[in-house]
């Protein structure tokens, strides 16, 4: 993509995708290697096609590509604005449609109302939260998440662009389908909880051996969906396990 910037330098985002289809590929498989194939938004995994749908995953600007008040700057084919989410449940010809489409559209996520809104200012930026520390808390009790408020102000975070991330207007990332979700990932912890506490391991040794198993990449490099639910309902063995392994975010 570099080399087709320096030799194009004011194409737009289609003339990229159509006239340099490799350096397209490119992006978005580093795009998912760098996230570990997870929405940069929701979190949820990006599922692939493979023959029988498209993906549900889209290259994200973050600052509108085709913003073109600053004349100086390219924002379509700046490396430093792109992301890779799903479509938030926007698109019915994604694979697995049946759960990923939402047919209620006050239901779907992540960027869709965002579309060509410069939001700059009003929610995170994904390329700019923290490893550490967490910023958000998830709900034993619905899935929901919540803001920590105490981590974004030691962080320097911008709460009410962490709040407005959550908002029903804007990425909407405590919609009901996402929530239901999320709740499914922290029903199935709690049982792995309760089979290791049966089996006679203290808490401690329990939710030790679930950071471990569960906060890591697997073989193909992709951290699991809800990274951040399950990071949420681990705690501070959690925090102690990413620290180990240098998680950088």
């Amino acid at each position: 993509m570099e080399q087709y910037q320096t030799e194009n330098p004011i194409a737009n985002w289609e003339q990229f995708k159509n006239e340099c289809q490799q350096g397209y590929k490119d992006v978005r498989d580093q795009l998912r290697s760098d996230q570990g194939n997870l929405c940069c938004y929701c979190e949820i995994d990006t599922k692939q096609g493979l023959g029988i749908g498209i993906d549900d995953f889209r290259v994200e600007h973050f600052h509108p590509k085709s913003d073109a008040d600053n004349a100086n700057h390219n924002w379509a084919l700046d490396w430093h604005n792109m992301l890779g989410c799903c479509h938030g449940g926007s698109n019915n010809a994604v694979t697995n449609n049946k759960t990923r489409f939402i047919s209620n559209s006050a239901d779907r996520h992540s960027d869709v109302l965002k579309a060509n809104f410069p939001w700059d200012d009003q929610i995170l930026n994904p390329l700019e939260i923290p490893a550490f520390p967490i910023l958000f808390q998830a709900n034993r009790r619905d899935g929901s998440l919540s803001v920590h408020e105490d981590h974004c102000r030691n962080a320097g975070v911008d709460i009410q662009k962490a709040n407005n991330c959550l908002h029903p207007q804007k990425l909407n990332l405590n919609s009901a389908r996402l929530n239901s979700l999320r709740k499914a990932t922290l029903d199935a912890l709690n049982e792995q909880i309760k089979e290791t506490l049966s089996a006679g391991l203290t808490i401690e040794d329990a939710l030790l051996n679930l950071a471990k198993a569960e906060l890591r990449k697997d073989n193909n490099k992709h951290w699991p969906r809800f990274f951040t639910t399950i990071r949420s309902y681990l705690g501070k063995t959690a925090e102690e396990h990413l620290k180990n392994i240098n998680y950088d975010g």
